[in-house]
């Protein structure tokens, strides 16, 4: 990777611009304002801005998903020029707003008839003509429901003879009293739970509620009739729409892209300048291209980034390492010149998974689920390409444990149950496991410090790196004497104690190393302990993986020993209690093994934080 910086004069400002986004090589700098200000946009951005976000609304609108626009160019619109563009723009906005008016005015009267229909349905056991409910002069009409109709009627005949009342069985009322009584009467009904009903609906309607019924029925289906018309209309418009608006969003987001371009840059009264990375591949064709599009006015500075440069980088793995490049974003981008981890994730991840879920039942089902996901989810595809290795380590680890589905004995071929041959038996010996997963542990934390010595020799010479890094194999190797001769490792490991005191002055020797090398580091010395000790991880969260599924299993014997209706539980038992297992042990093998790599093993080396490589022209799309 080199930094160039390109000065030109601002006549051929549009012309580089053109060159530098079709090249797609150059990872633009933002200028920073300071006495040289930053430039201004090209002619038209906002105007093309507008129309973006007009194209972007239809998109919005017609629920356009699962494409882009490929072509960037103002022919693949089919508009003969930009003038021409935002027309066609403007008069497919127009139809479909109107498609969407009558639509919602449609949906509006499905509403309006829904809620009189519903009323009318109400009013049905009540049995008055519709027009009955209306305002009147010398009349007040109540209408709602109460408690008790019955004691209602009683009530109000003690305070006057003057009224007349009509209900259903459910308690819906129609009270009509002279206006004079209307204040006792809402007294009255106050003291029975009256509920008024809204009946505002109604007020344009005749008849029995029963034909008004049969009528409104009929015009909601004539206007339900009417919306689906116009959905199609709209779907159709939608569908004839769909590769335009694709291709005015591809061309008007590159155009605008570069009509914005300037304000990334440095830029005078006569001059602009534009300062970015480019890989050295790109150096000779950049170089012709501006000086082409210049006329050789342009001034053109390539120079190799110095230490304190935030370089960008642009990974560059391929085959099955290249989905571990996800596992790397989510931590962090490698440095310019550090080493990259992607390739080792690569190796050790699938096999800490493994180590957890090893299970040949468990990862058969786990890889024909992956294979399941990868065919239907497109974009699962990277999880896809790490999970699938796993699996496949699963089944491997499966067969070193001999367990299927937490089985270990299986029936033979004279139907007597036989142990599944194993290499190692975790459900009987943890303690084997645990020794294993120490060991795993002491080798991938010292392969991160070989890793960082690489890393410390490569930027800062051989002396920091022995100090930084090799000071603590020196520890570890007058810790591990120091331990062995002591009284309590002394009978298994046969180290005289006399080994004691020169191993514990070696230990002290690499801190003091360590504290010329990175003096910080000895606080993190505990923590080196500590940090191999987490890899038991892998022998108990794989024991606790075994142990459901010999739970599981025991239920299914239990259950299905009752026969009957009873085997049938006992199978969905045990497919339930299985499927939960391996839900549990997806998780804690894809979490567990992060973790190990991210805490433990990178630790040791790994720094990051460099910004991911992006050139100008080179969007999302085009990627």
């Amino acid at each position: 990777m080199n930094k160039v910086i390109i000065t030109a004069p601002k006549s051929y400002l549009a012309r580089t611009i053109d060159v530098l986004h079709d090249l797609k090589a150059v990872h633009i700098l933002d200028h920073p304002k300071g006495r040289i200000d930053t430039g201004t946009p090209l002619e038209h951005a906002e105007e093309i801005s507008g129309l973006l976000v007009s194209v972007r609304s239809l998109i919005a609108t017609f629920g356009i998903t699962g494409g882009t626009g490929s072509a960037r160019t103002l022919k693949s619109t089919g508009a003969k020029n930009f003038r021409h563009l935002g027309r066609m723009v403007k008069r497919l906005s127009e139809e479909t707003t109107e498609r969407l008016d009558e639509i919602k005015e449609i949906e509006k009267k499905v509403s309006e008839i829904e809620t009189s229909r519903d009323l009318v349905s109400t009013l049905q056991n009540i049995g008055l003509p519709l027009e009955t409910y209306k305002d009147y002069a010398s009349l007040s009409m109540f209408t709602g429901r109460v408690k008790n109709p019955g004691l209602l009627k009683t009530k109000i005949s003690r305070k006057t003879a003057e009224f007349e009342l009509c209900h259903s069985p459910e308690g819906l009322i129609a009270l009509f009293v002279p206006t004079k009584f209307r204040e006792t009467a809402a007294e009255i009904l106050a003291g029975h739970g009256f509920a008024a009903l809204d009946v505002s609906g109604i007020k344009n309607l005749k008849g029995y509620p029963s034909r008004a019924f049969e009528k409104l029925s009929s015009l909601h289906e004539k206007n339900l009739a009417a919306k689906r018309a116009a959905e199609k209309k709209l779907s159709r418009l939608e569908a004839k729409s769909r590769g335009f608006l694709l291709a005015s969003e591809s061309f008007l987001s590159t155009e605008l892209e570069k009509a914005e371009a300037p304000l990334r840059f440095a830029a005078s009264e006569n001059v602009f300048v534009v300062s970015g990375w480019v890989t050295r591949k790109e150096i000779v064709g950049l170089t012709g291209a501006v000086q082409d599009a210049t006329g050789g006015n342009a001034h053109i500075s390539i120079t190799h980034p110095s230490e304190y440069d935030n370089v960008p980088v642009q990974m560059s793995n391929s085959g099955p390492v290249k989905p571990f490049e996800f596992l790397m974003n989510l931590y962090a981008l490698p440095k310019y010149n550090e080493i990259d981890p992607t390739v080792f994730m690569f190796l050790t991840f699938p096999l800490f998974f493994g180590i957890i879920l090893g299970d040949v039942g468990y990862g058969v089902v786990v890889a024909l689920l992956m294979f399941l996901v990868g065919k239907k989810v497109p974009s699962a595809k990277p999880l896809v390409g790490i999970i699938m290795p796993a699996a496949i380590a699963s089944i491997i680890f499966g067969f070193i444990y001999g367990e299927i589905f937490g089985f270990e004995s299986i029936p033979g071929s004279n139907g007597m149950m036989q142990d599944i041959p194993r290499l190692i038996d975790r459900q009987h010996h943890p303690e084997t496991m645990l020794v294993i997963s120490i060991i795993i542990g002491l080798v991938h934390v010292n392969a991160g410090l070989i890793l960082g010595f690489f890393n410390e020799l490569s930027h800062h010479g051989l002396r920091k790196a022995v100090l930084a890094k090799g000071s603590w194999w020196v520890i570890q190797a007058g810790a591990a004497l120091a331990l062995a001769a002591s009284d309590i490792l002394k009978p298994i490991f046969m180290i005289p104690s006399g080994f004691l005191i020169p191993g514990l002055v070696l230990a002290t020797a690499g801190v003091v190393m360590l504290v010329f090398g990175e003096p910080l580091g000895v606080v993190e010395i505990p923590g080196l302990a500590s940090n191999i000790l987490s890899y038991s991880r892998l022998m108990a969260v794989g024991l606790a993986s075994v142990g459901l599924a010999v739970v599981v299993n025991r239920f299914v014997t239990e259950i299905a020993g009752a026969g009957g209706f009873m085997i049938a539980v006992a199978i969905l038992v045990g497919v339930l209690g299985h499927a939960l297992n391996i839900a549990l042990g997806i998780m804690g093998g894809f979490l567990q093994s992060l973790r190990l790599h991210y805490v433990e093993f990178f630790t040791k080396f790994y720094k990051g934080g460099a910004i991911s490589f992006h050139p100008f022209g080179k969007t999302q799309k085009s990627e």
